[in-house]
């Protein structure tokens, strides 16, 4: 350090200056020599507090794990599941399905916003339609009511135990079908040509395969018709 001299000789004044810089500097050091005592003070009592901490930690694990055993709760198996969905969240095709869903997520948001408007265009629509409809004379609340009550019937026949015993008794058969729109065919062809048929035609008509078959239906439906019919 260099000083100011005169004559070669330190002044009073700057000695006192020095000596006063020096104190100061100590004073400072014991101070935070002091504050650096205090933490250390802490420290040691958070050393000495750290086992009993620790052993109260562990009794309260511990604790938490007897409990959620005794719940049926296999803490192990849900860390372990817990750390292989981890896993597969953070693959990268994870990843990139979640990225992928973000912008579809985005894209419903939108069209959630827009859901209003289109509501409110649609009951325009609607009520357009209606107004439309009811100036030509046509009442569609009477038309709703009408068709309610036409499909309450249709239930209510569908339930019925006729209609039960027209399903089980072989008419709707697909054979039986065919026998009737055959008769039906039949009918309204012979009914475009009539013809006279006398006893010799008649006796004639004996000999053609088709009026055998028709007489070998007839013949055997009479048969069966009558093991049917109530004694």
């Amino acid at each position: 350090m260099t000083h100011t001299q005169t004559n070669g000789t330190p002044t009073a004044e700057m000695q006192a200056l020095d000596n006063g810089h020096i104190a100061e500097l100590l004073t400072q050091m014991m101070e935070r020599m002091d504050r650096l005592e205090q933490h250390l003070a802490k420290v040691n009592t958070l050393a000495d507090e750290a086992p009993a901490l620790l052993a109260m930690a562990t009794d309260t694990v511990d604790g938490l794990y007897r409990d959620a055993a005794s719940a049926g709760v296999d803490i192990d198996e849900r860390l372990k599941v817990g750390l292989h969905a981890l896993e597969r969240l953070t693959e990268p095709a994870t990843l990139r399905a979640l990225a992928g869903l973000s912008e579809q997520l985005v894209t419903l948001e939108q069209l959630a916003r827009q859901a209003p408007g289109f509501a409110a265009m649609t009951v325009d629509m609607i009520d357009e339609l209606y107004a439309a409809v009811s100036k030509q004379g046509v009442d569609i609340e009477g038309t709703i009511r009408q068709g309610l009550a036409a499909l309450r019937n249709l239930l209510t026949l569908m339930q019925s135990e006729e209609v039960k015993a027209l399903m089980s008794s072989g008419v709707l058969d697909p054979k039986t079908l065919q026998v009737m729109g055959a008769a039906a065919h039949a009918l309204v062809s012979a009914q475009r040509e009539p013809r006279r048929a006398g006893p010799m035609a008649l006796f004639g008509a004996l000999f053609n395969r088709d009026v055998q078959r028709s007489l070998g239906f007839a013949l055997n439906f009479a048969e069966r018709f009558g093991q049917k019919l109530p004694g």
